[in-house]
Parts: structure tokens; C-alpha cells; sequence
């Protein structure tokens, strides 16, 4: 449609028109979706996502000019006020105008694009190509979580009036208004995860394998809520290949030793089968994990009094503790 302004002047009389469309409308969005993330960095770190498309889309015009009287109304709500995942935990999250902290759109409240620039700083009106208004998200430290899947579901309700068109005076040649609601699916994976705090295995010096004191230590895990877990120790970078025991090298020599279950030198620590240690075995803290406190797992350490003692030196190993979910 075309709006027109006759201007008279002296010796000339000219038609100028400008075009007025009707330039927004609300479209299907696109899912805003923060990936794979561990528990802990959940817990410890705000995540961030985005969505290029929350709804709106529209397509500019070189005339149009925002006033003070032009709005881009946008109201989020939802049921569940955050993500929800497979055990009913919430990780809560807040959603921004642009990609920083400056401007956040709070639930249930009325945010106006036409406001600060945002809608000026997309380009959303300045040309004629469609573009659709994007939102950003950053989740809340602090969310405790089990592992899987979260999502939520967002109501968007737009509502839009503007200038559409700026004759060669200033003068508005027509309105673009309108409304309309879409939908926003937000979602998350949890990924199982541990801290895991220990101290290196230090069997001090000896001038025989019989003088060596054993070791007894403890490894501390912190693992995701509600995880069931096991706990490995590999044999180490140069085990005896029959009978498995864990050996410290120092240039070509060895020091047999080895790491065991509890308090005591009864059961070996291993990587494989009823090797492992269960979180339903820990000493403190025994069963499911619960993301912050720690589960305590006692270990006991000796050098084998059973082998020639070897030479003089510096012996040392690097076992890999694994942790099974």
C-alpha cells in the first residue's frame, strides 16, 4: 500500500509518497540450548546460550525512525520457573535483551525492545532483508543437580507498535501494529562429574625395603547427586607382569609396592571387576553422591619387605585413578 503527502509550492506542485508495509510478525522460534555440561561446572559456573530467534521477526524499512511513543513489548512466563530435569531438580537461568548482563528480562514483566538501543542495534528496522530478534541466557550459580536432561518451556507474547514509515517532513506515514504468541524451548544436559582432592603416595627413604613404613591415606570425591559410581586404580606405568603387583622405577632398578582397599594390606586396589571400589563402599559418606559433600575412601600402602632391596636412588610411579559412572 502506498500513502501519499501532496506538497504545494510556489511554482511546483510534487506527490510525495513512501511505501508503509506491514513489517513484523511473529514466527516459530529456534531452541536455545546451553549443551553438555558437568555438574560441577553447573554448580561452580553461569553457563550461557542463546537463541537467534525468539519469535519476532521483521523487515525494515530505510524510514522508519523509533520515537518515544514506539514499543516492542515482550512478557516471558512459564510454569516451572526454570529447567527442570528427570528428578524434579531446577537449575534456574536468566534471560537478556543482548549479549551481556545489562539488560535482563525478567518473567512476567513487560520488557520494551524499543528501549536502550536494542532494537536499533540489531538492524532490525534499518533495511529490508527479515531478521528476527534473538534473546541470551546465563544460567545461576549454584544449581545442585543430578544428572540428564533439563528443559523448559517459555510463553512469548510480542506485542508491537511503531512508525512505520518517515515521510521527507518527519512526518509518520503510517503505523505497523501488532501482536502474537510463540513458544521457546530452552533445555540443558547434565553430565555426571567428580572433585576428587588426594595426596601423592610418599614412602619417604629407607636404606633397606624392610625399614619403609606403610601408608595410610585417604582419597576424597565429590561426585554428582544422586550418581552411583566406582573407583579405579590402574597397576601403574611398569607392574609385574605375573602377579600383578604395582613397581616404582628408578633408571633399569624396581621397587615393588602395592595400594589396597581400607586400612589394611587384605584386598588390592585394582581397575577392573570386584577390583574397584563402590560409592556404596566409601569409609564416609557411603552410597549415592551428593555433589558437594565428599565420599571417603581410606587406602593403604606398603613397599613388599618380600625383594631384594635395590639400589640407592629415587623411585617413583604414576597410577591412574579412574572413575566409572
Amino acid at each position: 500500500m502506498n500513502a501519499c503527502k501532496l506538497a504545494a509550492g510556489v511554482v511546483f506542485s510534487q506527490l510525495l509518497c513512501a511505501p508503509v508495509y506491514a513489517l513484523c510478525s511473529v514466527v516459530s522460534t529456534s531452541p536455545a540450548a546451553f549443551g553438555s555440561v558437568s555438574s560441577i561446572l553447573v554448580r561452580t559456573t553461569s553457563q550461557s546460550s542463546s537463541t537467534l530467534n525468539a519469535g519476532l521477526s521483521c523487515t525494515g524499512s530505510l524510514l522508519t525512525l523509533l520515537s518515544t511513543n514506539d514499543h516492542f513489548y515482550l512478557t516471558v512466563t512459564s510454569t516451572t520457573g526454570g529447567l527442570v530435569g528427570p528428578t524434579g531438580d531446577v537449575i534456574g537461568y536468566t534471560l537478556y535483551a543482548n549479549n551481556s548482563s545489562s539488560y535482563p528480562v525478567a518473567r512476567s514483566v513487560q520488557y520494551d525492545f524499543a528501549r536502550n538501543g536494542i532494537i536499533d542495534a540489531l538492524g532490525l528496522l534499518g533495511g529490508t532483508t527479515p531478521r528476527t530478534v534473538p534473546l541470551y541466557l546465563g544460567t545461576l550459580i549454584g544449581s545442585n543437580v543430578a544428572a540428564g536432561v533439563y528443559t523448559e518451556t517459555l510463553s512469548l507474547a510480542w506485542s508491537w507498535n511503531y512508525c512505520s514509515g518517515i515521510g521527507a517532513l518527519g512526518i509518520c506515514l503510517g503505523r505497523d501494529i501488532g501482536s502474537g504468541n510463540q513458544t521457546l524451548t530452552v533445555n540443558l544436559t547434565v553430565t555426571n562429574d567428580c572433585a576428587i582432592t588426594k595426596t601423592d603416595i610418599a614412602f619417604g627413604s629407607a636404606p633397606v625395603v624392610s625399614a619403609f613404613s606403610a601408608v595410610s591415606q585417604t582419597l576424597n570425591l565429590a561426585c554428582t547427586k544422586g550418581s552411583s559410581y566406582t573407583v579405579g586404580l590402574d597397576d601403574g606405568k611398569q607392574p609385574v607382569s605375573v602377579g600383578g603387583r604395582r613397581r616404582m622405577i628408578f633408571g633399569s632398578n624396581y621397587l615393588a609396592y602395592d595400594i589396597f582397599k581400607g586400612t589394611s594390606a587384605a584386598v588390592r586396589w585394582g581397575s577392573t571387576g570386584t577390583a574397584r571400589r563402590s560409592s556404596s563402599d566409601a569409609e564416609v559418606n557411603p552410597g549415592l553422591g551428593t555433589g558437594t559433600g565428599s565420599q571417603i575412601f581410606s587406602y593403604y600402602a606398603k613397599v613388599y619387605t618380600d625383594q631384594t632391596t635395590p639400589p640407592a636412588g629415587i623411585y617413583a610411579d604414576s597410577v591412574i585413578l579412574d572413575v566409572a559412572f
